[in-house]
Parts: C-alpha cells; structure tokens; sequence
C-alpha cells in the first residue's frame, strides 16, 4: 500500500485527472450526480490532498466536474461551454528578454485576442532566479482561481515546459521543445532555413570567408537546431574550423562590443557576423566604428532573429524574420489553445513558421 502511494504521488496532474475520469465513468455518474470529497479523492487516488485537489480543480476547468460552495462536488453538464471558456492568457516571458529583444509584439496580443476576445492578457515576468518555484507558483494560483487558464511561454526554462505538461492547462511555446517534451504544441522559426539564408546570403551573396557567430549566453533549442544546421552549411562548402569562431556572449553592449574588437583582428579576409538577437548585432556594429577599431576590411552583420514592429536601426543590417504577421502568429496562438480545450487538453501540434531575409537599406 506505502508503496503504491508513493508512486501515485508522482504522477502529474493530468495523470491523476485522468484516474478521476476513468473511476467517473466505471462508476457511470452522469449530469448533477455528486462525487467523491477531497479526503476520499485522495484516498481513492492513493496520493495526497494537496494532488487530490489540484486534479480536481483541473477537472472543474475542463468542465467535467463542478464544485459548489458548501455543497460538495458534482458532474458537470458536458455541454456546459462557459467551463470550457478560457478566461486568461499568462504570457510567461522574462521582462529583459522583451525589451532588448522585442520577441513579443503586440500584433500577438492583438491577433490572440481576435480569438480569444473575453480572455484577459497577463504578463507573467520570469526573475532571474528560482524560476522553477515562480513558474509552480502562478501555475498553482491559475488552477485555484475561477475561470480556465491557458499559457504561452516564450523562451522559458526546460522546468516550465515540464511544469505546464503537468498541470494540464492549455499551453503554446514559442520556441522550440526541450528534448524529453512532446506533449505541449509549439511554434518556431524555420531554423533549418534560417541557417541556410545565413550561410547563402553571407557567404554567396557577399562573398565572406570567414564568420563570428554571436550566440546568447543561455541558448534555447532551437539555437542548437540553427547551430547544427549553420555548421552543416559550412561543412558542405568546404569552411574549415580554423575560419569560424562562436561566441556566447551576455546581452550588455559593452561586453558586446569588447568581444568583437578583439576578435577582428583575428580575420584577414571579408568578415561575416552572425548575431542571434539584435542587441548583438547592434553591439557588433558600434564595435567596427573607426574611433573604436582601426581595422579596414569587409565586414557584414546579419541578424537571425527579428520579431515585431520595424525600427530604424534594422536599416544598417540585414536579418531574417518570420513571414507571417504578428498579428496571423497571434491568431494561430488563440485557434491551438482553443483546440487545446476541444481535444480533452492534450495538444502535440508544431508549425515551423517561414521566413524571409530583409537586405540591409545601406
């Protein structure tokens, strides 16, 4: 019995859900029949009240179940829509990450809200520390509170993938899945057609033969799927290693800007430098001001990942952004979390979003 106990208590929300399902039906409750209180739920799932009542809530958010205050719990009309109805939107994101970026544009609040028009927009910040009790935390919050829940994470940790596959709720990435998550729909730039651009427009276009590869200090999966793709490019064409340097830098301008200027003395020949993000780009390219660096050769910025409204200084570089608008990206975001809903809360989807190359204007 101990043992068994113990491992139900491991499982995830939506596994313990699924038990209540399952006794639901073998018992063959239907509309307005009550159900088990938390103690016996518990009891019946051989874990603790504190997953008990988390699997309940979940079932409440999906309309299986209802509870009413001092009277117990019941099963819900199935056609009850109003349980189904997604009342908020987490955007889970770190703030830094945002404003130097610029990875979520409104054109997504707004495109999301065409589709999801009565849910409420929540910006959830990421700190920089214990994310993984932040993210346990405002998930927790979402399952007490009235209403159904649903999350987009924009380039969160492996353990908020985790947590959101656990707890059941309506989730998007954008990015890619960490390995070991499948069971969350997601979308990411092409990232294989993202190198191959890279390559071709550096290297055929303008005529580089040798590169700087600006990374982000914490990579993502997609930056690996890019770098595996990037390398294969430079393989096929012959580029050897002695002519390719990576560098993962922090987003600071100064220490940017510091990296480059001692690097580039490194190169005899026309330079290609790859930036993931536009603060490295923009870095890379105060670093080759004359009254910074003397060095006279070649040398040209593309930037990989380009999202939301055009600025001015995009002018000065070249870079490759998603074809779709923000605004269809939104919209798809708000079709998946509500399909997410529709197939029982379980969703697998994936859309490599196309993309484009903007010459520089220069």
């Amino acid at each position: 019995m101990k043992t068994e106990r113990r491992k139900n208590a491991r499982l995830s929300i939506t596994e313990l859900a699924a038990l209540i399902e399952s006794d639901i039906k073998s018992r063959r409750l239907s509309t307005g029949d009550p159900y088990l209180g938390l103690s016996e739920t518990a009891r019946m799932l051989k874990t603790s009240n504190a997953g008990a009542n988390s699997a309940l809530q979940l079932l409440v958010k999906k309309g299986v179940l209802e509870r009413k205050q001092r009277r117990g719990t019941f099963i819900s009309d199935p056609g009850n829509e109003n349980a189904q109805m997604i009342r908020r939107v987490h955007f889970l994101l770190s703030e830094d990450f945002l404003k130097k970026e610029g990875v979520l544009a409104d054109g997504q609040v707004i495109g999301i809200q065409s589709e999801l028009s009565r849910a409420e927009i929540q910006f959830n910040f990421l700190p920089q520390h214990d994310q993984r009790e932040y993210v346990e935390k405002t998930v927790t919050e979402a399952l007490s509170t009235d209403g159904l829940d649903a999350f987009v994470l924009y380039s969160t940790s492996l353990d908020a993938q985790r947590i959101l596959v656990e707890s059941g709720l309506p989730t998007v990435v954008v990015g890619s899945l960490y390995p070991s998550v499948t069971e969350l729909p997601w979308i990411d730039q092409d990232q294989k057609a993202v190198a191959r651009m890279s390559f071709e427009h550096l290297h055929l276009e303008k005529q580089c033969r040798q590169f700087l590869v600006l990374m982000r200090e914490r990579a993502y999966p997609g930056d690996f799927l890019y770098l595996d793709s990037l390398q294969e490019c430079f393989s096929k064409n012959n580029i050897s290693q002695e002519n390719i340097f990576y560098r993962s830098l922090p987003s600071d301008h100064s220490a940017i800007q510091a990296e480059v200027s001692r690097l580039l003395p490194r190169f005899q020949s026309t330079i290609g430098i790859i930036a993931r993000s536009m603060p490295l780009g923009i870095a890379a390219k105060s670093s080759l001001d004359p009254r910074i660096n003397q060095l006279q050769k070649n040398v040209f910025i593309l930037v990989t990942n380009v999202f939301g409204k055009e600025r001015d200084e995009l002018r000065d570089f070249s870079y490759i952004r998603p074809q779709p608008t923000p605004e269809e990206v939104g919209i798809y975001i708000g079709k998946v979390l509500k399909q997410f809903v529709l197939d029982c809360f379980s969703g697998n989807t994936a859309w490599q979003v196309p993309v484009k190359l903007i010459p520089a204007q220069q």
